[in-house]
């Protein structure tokens, strides 16, 4: 009895210590574990409000194998004890495990309560669960929870989150008292939706219901305006919010220059510029990049350069801006120049960083270095992203570099992105323009979900292998999937068209843009048809067309006429063609050089030195052949006439034996095309020095035989390297892939894949 009477007090402190332990929020993992180890020695292991305590301390420290074991024991769980796991996992965006326990629950015949749904609501967010949301949805109206606030602001948030914008206006409307908050997140979803009406609706009737906007109201606005491609709307919404006394913060700035700089205003850009000077947020660093990003867009490099100089301290947002900024504007030296200083001035170069000078490279017709870079970043451990990807495949594409193209194909399958739908584009562009079309249509065949880029790359990868028959089917099959066709899509398949000689086709699918599709031909469409009109003969329906169009035909549209005239010699309407160009693109030497090539395919040879003498007097020079040749992973690049590469003696060597196994045959070079008044021995000496024809000997000597080549030419393909390549094709039975400025030419056993017609 004595020792019953010691043991009391002795074990009243334990009891206490116990639920000290289990009450407090400053327990530690070892506390609670030595709290459990007396529970279970005192025997009320049992007891639910313990058992609650006790797992709600396990899963407040992360420690869920516990928790669920005590949760498994527990021989009637109450909700508390499920609330206090589902509450831990979803704290820990452990959403599906939340979600697996609510089941849990559920099947021990237990109904949540208002603290348990907003917790499983998120874990709907989270994982984006729409349709289990909308069961949760339909538990909250069988429990009578359907009133709750934040019952109810759980579910507006899920449905916003999950883009289903009616839902969660039908939720928000059977509010009783809306606040600031749910309105605000309703409005900027629809202003990112695109839904001008019903965002400014719902924005003003904030004020009749006697709710005050917020600065987050107002920001939430101007950035899904901005977002969703409603430029204007976002700059009007700027100036008004300003108006009525709203001072706007770093965001609104950040939000509306972005949209300025779509717009391409600087007149409004500057004002904000001053704004923002005014009001002290200059030294904001995210105000600073957007004030760069958007002089950069509206072409006003110096006041961009002068905003990211007068910078105390280099940000990489602000460095990334800059890059992109002169890149944007074909400044890409001076960006590629600029990089190199950051990088030796210790700036932290991120993924954007490098991704933006690689994309730089890669739309100035700097391929090689783009590739070049992207090898630098991998060797600085920085991981390439799903932007990064495409940059480098676009950059393969321009240049050719198909194993390279390969490659980054195999890395993006490695990281788990080849699937995304940049990628996916990306890839289908990249084996398109490295002339694999099939392997771009298994890519396209392979994607799960297509956009309309998706669509559109296809589309122009099949035109650009005239493969007319294919672009069509294409063009048809993704209207019968829903997908309306886009401005682009018609100038892919109109391309298509062109490259085919299909010109009633062409012209059927040019009248269909307006009246079935209501889309108004642009510039580029009008081009396409004169591409279309001239290179099956008929330019003088073509001149017509230019006459009848709505707007002042650009340097693009006389450029396809004149070279229309180049194909059928032409002179009058080349000379009518060319007097246009001059005065659009006076420092453009091509043109001259086409008007010049022109006549002397005339053999008028005093009118070729007139242009010539214009040239000189200008101080114009006229472009040099170039062709490009991937061989061992390395890119080779060779200049019509140039013979400073080191295999060059062994290349002519070689040429020279194919040409008289040609002469053999009974070919002849086609000197006519030698637009130079020389002897006839020196026109086939000039003809040998052609780009492309060195290209493909180079290939010849460095691969194995049988191995296709691949070949890129800054210029149009000559009659007489056509012809030359078709017959290195079959004497060497290679397959011969060549890309020149108009479209793609396949060679295989003496035969091209254009049937002479390009």
């Amino acid at each position: 009895m004595n020792l019953t009477k010691q043991a009391l007090p002795h074990f009243e402190n334990i009891q206490r210590s116990i639920f000290h332990t289990l009450n407090s929020l400053k327990s530690s993992l070892s506390q609670t574990q030595q709290a459990h180890a007396h529970i279970l020695k005192t025997g009320v292991s049992n007891d639910s409000y313990l058992a609650t305590k006790l797992l709600s301390q396990y899963a407040n420290h992360q420690d869920f194998y516990d928790a669920n074991q005590i949760l498994s024991s527990t021989l009637d769980p109450t909700v508390f004890s499920y609330s206090a796991l589902i509450f831990a996992y979803t704290k820990q965006n452990h959403f599906a495990q939340s979600l697996r326990v609510f089941t849990q629950m559920l099947s021990h015949g237990l109904a949540p309560d208002t603290h348990v749904l907003p917790n499983i609501l998120k874990a709907c967010t989270g994982l984006l669960a729409l349709e289990t949301g909308k069961q949760v949805h339909a538990m909250v109206f069988v429990y009578g929870f359907d009133l709750d606030s934040f019952v109810q602001g759980s579910l507006i948030h899920m449905y916003l989150k999950c883009q289903n914008i009616g839902n969660a206006h039908k939720v928000f409307d059977r509010l009783a008292q809306p606040d600031v908050v749910t309105f605000s997140a309703l409005i900027a979803a629809y202003a990112r939706y695109g839904c001008v009406g019903e965002a400014k609706k719902l924005f003003n009737e904030m004020g009749r219901v006697r709710v005050e906007p917020n600065v987050v109201s107002w920001n939430g606005m101007i950035a899904g305006f901005n977002q969703s491609g409603h430029c204007e709307e976002a700059a009007l919404l700027f100036q008004r919010m300003h108006f009525e006394g709203f001072r706007p913060d770093d965001h609104s700035v950040s939000s509306v220059l972005s949209a300025v700089g779509d717009l391409e205003n600087p007149k409004i850009g500057i004002q904000i510029h001053s704004f923002v000077i005014k009001e002290g947020l200059l030294e904001d660093k995210c105000v600073a990049s957007s004030l760069i990003d958007m002089y950069g867009k509206c072409a006003c490099t110096w006041n961009m350069s002068k905003v990211f100089h007068e910078m105390d301290n280099l940000d990489v947002g602000a460095c990334n801006a800059f890059v992109t900024g002169l890149c944007r504007n074909g400044l890409i030296d001076n960006a590629l120049e600029v990089f190199r200083q950051f990088q030796s001035q210790g700036v932290e170069l991120n993924v954007v960083s490098w991704t933006s000078v690689i994309a730089g490279c890669s739309q100035n017709g700097k391929g090689i270095q783009a590739l070049e870079l992207f090898r630098e970043m991998q060797a600085a451990g920085i991981k390439p992203n799903n932007v990064t990807i495409p940059c480098l495949l676009s950059a393969c594409g321009s240049i050719a570099a198909l194993m390279l193209g390969k490659a980054a194909h195999c890395f993006s399958i490695r990281r788990g992105i080849s699937d995304g739908i940049y990628v996916s584009g990306a890839l289908i562009d990249m084996y398109a323009k490295c002339g694999r079309i099939q392997m771009s249509r298994l890519c396209f065949d392979m994607m799960s979900s297509k956009n309309l880029v998706c669509w559109n790359a296809i589309m122009g990868g099949y035109a650009m292998h005239g493969k007319a028959k294919e672009a069509l089917e294409i063009f048809h099959l993704m209207q019968k999937s829903g997908e309306k066709p886009s401005i682009i899509s018609f100038i892919c398949v109109l391309s298509a068209c062109s490259q085919a000689g299909l010109t009633d086709e062409g012209c059927k699918i040019f009248d269909s843009m307006g009246k079935k599709h209501g889309i108004e031909a642009r510039m580029e469409h009008y081009a396409c048809m004169v591409t279309l009109l001239g290179r099956s003969g008929r330019l003088e329906e073509a001149y017509k067309m230019i006459e009848r169009m709505p707007f002042e035909p650009d340097a693009c549209v006389w450029g396809a006429l004149l070279s229309s005239c180049r194909v059928h010699s032409n002179v009058n309407l080349a000379e009518v063609a060319a007097k246009n160009l001059f005065e659009l693109e006076p420092a453009n030497s091509g043109n001259y050089i086409l008007l010049s090539n022109i006549y002397a395919s005339k053999g008028m040879w005093i009118e070729v030195d007139a242009v010539r003498d214009i040239m000189k007097a200008t101080g114009l020079r006229k472009s040099p052949g170039c062709s490009w040749i991937e061989v061992k992973n390395k890119v080779h690049m060779l200049l019509a006439g140039d013979e400073s590469h080191p295999q060059m003696d062994q290349i002519m060597d070689k040429l020279n034996k194919l040409y008289m196994e040609m002469k053999e045959s009974g070919y002849f070079p086609y000197t006519d095309f030698v637009l130079q008044d020389v002897e006839e021995q020196d026109k086939e000496q000039i003809l040998c020095g052609h780009s492309e024809k060195l290209a493909v000997v180079l290939g010849l000597l460095n691969s194995p035989p049988g191995a296709p080549l691949q070949v890129i030419k800054n210029l149009r393909i000559c009659v007489d390297c056509h012809a030359v390549i078709k017959f290195i094709s079959s004497f060497e039975r290679r397959d011969i892939f060549v890309r020149d400025t108009n479209r793609f030419h396949h060679f295989r056993d003496g035969v091209c894949s254009c049937g002479d017609y390009w």
